[in-house]
């Protein structure tokens, strides 16, 4: 006779936002070690037509051995989780299990409302074993999950809210050596600050928090400026104190799925198992930095206790999976960015753009608003399946509006809509053959990753990690990187008005002046050719600056150097897509965009910078170009190897 399954439910209230419970309890990796799940050996992911799943394996205690089909997570951000396990052999047959978050009527010093938690799982027993292992296992888990949240409290009382609950260490660290390197690190860095944080964290953090760390997610938390972070962890990696690897992330559900130790070890192209999908290595997004704690000064170990927990995807807001003939309904969120709706692995996607940006691109027939009632003319789909309506409750008046959205296995109905108001009901309509997993996540990339584009743009990356390069003959692209060239007007006849010794330390001068405020705006050299000077930025804005620095100080460089005949600057700059390469065993940048730059300055009189006029509209140079005493010329040009005409302007300091 079959065993029934179990339900447990555990409700408590906690002095947290609901915010802060779901940042704590959706980061299933870390929760599962605290409370002491097991680490798992082996996984594989299958689609089968109407089924998704991880085939996953793990030993209880080192010895029983466990497998079984994980579906994917389902999820509604700061709402509620939820995971099916079906098991394969073993004590258990079955696991539902997840949370459940509401504010509770407690308001806090901060003006939130604590949180009501409730954690509810099923086991199904296969035998007699199971049935005795659920108290044992199962619900002691549950009751870890409620002393997690206790424990951070009394975290948060002692003023480390910025740490996570922990196991017992059952770790060493070098004391000695990492107290020696931190005191080379904190002259290096000046900020006692940030090596006192860095020390406390090698120190207590488990294991998953030391490997991969990632700069500007650990700047937040500890309330430290990013950028002077991130410098820190590269100071830190050249002392021997951490170690860099790079990572490589999925374009669609945007999760690192394979890395190298070295540049020059990554591949061309990789695979995402999940998303069925190869992708080619690209330096904006898809290729992050991340910092290990160094062996010698602590052994940890990189394990993974889950595959896929909300915080994985933190992009993702909500997720579920919507059977063949099914549909699913949440409330829209209330967030400031852009969200579209894609279908997982086919990666079919509903765009969603802003009223105003529909006012202005005219009304569109794949468009629809979300005010109810209303759809756009000439739309081929059927009214009755996609429609607004107002929803009503059982008593009758109007709550919330509601937006219908059909996806029939081909595709959605429709490719863009205007994003909903929060609270709107959407109900998505499975009306495929085939179960499919749904996910509302924002349209762009978190802001959290330290990609290649961004370290590689470093003077600090490329002065103390120059070996750090691409393997030879490999290229890479960047989508979108500023190039900026000097050289000196009239360099021929300088040479000969002062002479060739005279000449040469002006221009070694002039060098160490150009990239000082290179450097200065967060820019780095690329290389010298003769007199000019090759840089890159991230941002536009940043060469856009360094430009007008230069500029605006050469006077006071001719002045500090004694010269009679005084150098006159040429500038020009573009931002764009290129290729970045291994040259000579440096990174060097190639493409359209290098070209435009170099063509660029050559329009340079001396004084001036020249720039596109699409980076001249810029707000972020708008401001710029406000603050210092400046005219602008726009006017447009026909450059050499380049088909069309160039809008350009050339700003002029006064």
């Amino acid at each position: 006779m079959p065993l029934s399954a179990q339900r447990h439910v555990y409700e408590q209230e906690y002095a947290l936002s609901r915010d802060k419970v779901w940042e704590l309890l959706s980061n299933t990796e870390h929760l599962n070690r605290v409370i002491g799940l097991f680490p798992i050996r082996s996984t594989s992911f299958h689609s089968h037509n109407t089924d998704f799943f991880q085939e996953l394996s793990a030993k209880v205690a080192g010895v029983v051995p466990m497998r079984w089909r994980e579906h994917p997570f389902q999820w509604v951000k700061h709402v509620r989780y939820d995971v099916v396990r079906e098991y394969r052999g073993g004590p258990l047959k079955r696991f539902w299990g997840g949370i459940e978050l509401k504010d509770a009527d407690t308001v806090l010093p901060d003006g939130s409302r604590a949180t009501k938690v409730k954690l509810f799982a099923e086991f199904t027993p296969a035998n007699v074993l199971g049935l005795a292992a659920i108290p044992i296992v199962g619900v002691s888990s549950m009751r870890k999950t409620l002393k997690y949240l206790q424990n951070y409290l009394l975290l948060k009382e002692q003023e480390k809210d910025h740490l996570l609950p922990q196991q017992a260490a059952s770790y060493k660290v070098n004391t000695e050596e990492l107290d020696r390197l931190l005191t080379e690190l904190e002259r290096a860095t000046g900020d006692p600050s940030m090596t006192k944080r860095l020390r406390e964290h090698l120190m207590v953090s488990g294991d998953d928090q030391v490997i991969d760390m990632r700069p500007y997610e650990l700047a937040k938390s500890w309330g430290i400026e990013r950028e002077a972070l991130l410098r820190m962890f590269l100071y830190a990696t050249k002392l021997g104190i951490t170690n860099l690897s790079w990572h490589l992330i999925c374009p669609n559900c945007r999760v690192s799925k394979a890395g190298a130790e070295t540049m020059s070890g990554l591949k061309p192209q990789y695979h995402c198992d999940f998303c069925g999908i190869n992708y080619e290595v690209n330096f904006d997004k898809y290729v992050e930095l991340c910092f290990s704690v160094h062996p010698n000064l602590r052994r940890a170990y990189k394990q993974i206790f889950c595959v896929g927990g909300p915080s994985i995807t933190p992009h993702i807001h909500v997720q579920l999976e919507i059977a063949a003939g099914e549909d699913a309904v949440f409330a829209f969120p209330e967030v400031p960015e852009l969200f579209r709706l894609r279908v997982l692995r086919s990666n079919q996607m509903v765009s969603m753009i802003r009223q105003q940006e529909r006012l202005q691109s005219g009304k569109q027939s794949n468009v629809i608003d979300t005010e109810p009632h209303e759809i756009w003319k000439g739309h081929p789909v059927n009214l009755a399946s996609l429609q607004t309506a107002a929803a009503r409750t059982d008593d009758g008046p109007e709550t919330s509006p509601q937006l219908e959205l059909l996806y029939d296995g081909h595709g959605w109905a429709i490719s863009t809509i205007e994003q909903p108001l929060a609270g709107t009901h959407m109900k998505l309509i499975n009306r495929s053959s085939e179960n499919v997993i749904i996910a509302l996540e924002k349209a762009d990339w978190e802001d959290t990753t330290v990609t290649a584009s961004k370290v590689t743009t470093m003077h600090e990356f490329r002065s103390m990690f120059s070996s750090e390069v691409l393997a030879p003959g490999q290229q890479v692209s960047i989508e979108n990187v500023t190039i900026l060239f000097s050289d000196l007007l009239g360099s021929t006849a300088f040479y000969e008005q002062v002479g060739d010794a005279h000449a040469y330390g002006q221009v070694r001068n002039h060098f160490d002046f150009l990239i000082s405020w290179v450097n200065e705006n967060k820019g780095t050299l690329v290389k010298t050719i003769g007199d000019a000077v090759m840089a890159v930025f991230e941002h536009p804005e940043n060469a856009v600056k360094t430009a007008l620095d230069v500029q605006t100080h050469v006077d006071e460089f001719n002045r500090k150097h004694h010269s009679d005949t005084p150098i006159i600057i040429k500038m020009g700059l573009y931002q764009g897509p290129a290729i970045v390469v291994n040259s000579n065993q440096l990174l060097d940048y190639f493409g359209r965009t290098v070209n435009l730059a170099a063509r660029t300055q050559g329009l340079s009189v001396g004084g001036d910078v020249v720039i596109s006029k699409a980076c001249s509209e810029r707000p972020g140079v708008q401001a710029l170009l406000s603050s210092y005493q400046v005219q602008i010329q726009h006017f447009e040009q026909k450059l050499k190897g380049i088909e069309e005409v160039i809008q350009l302007a050339r700003v002029q300091i006064t």
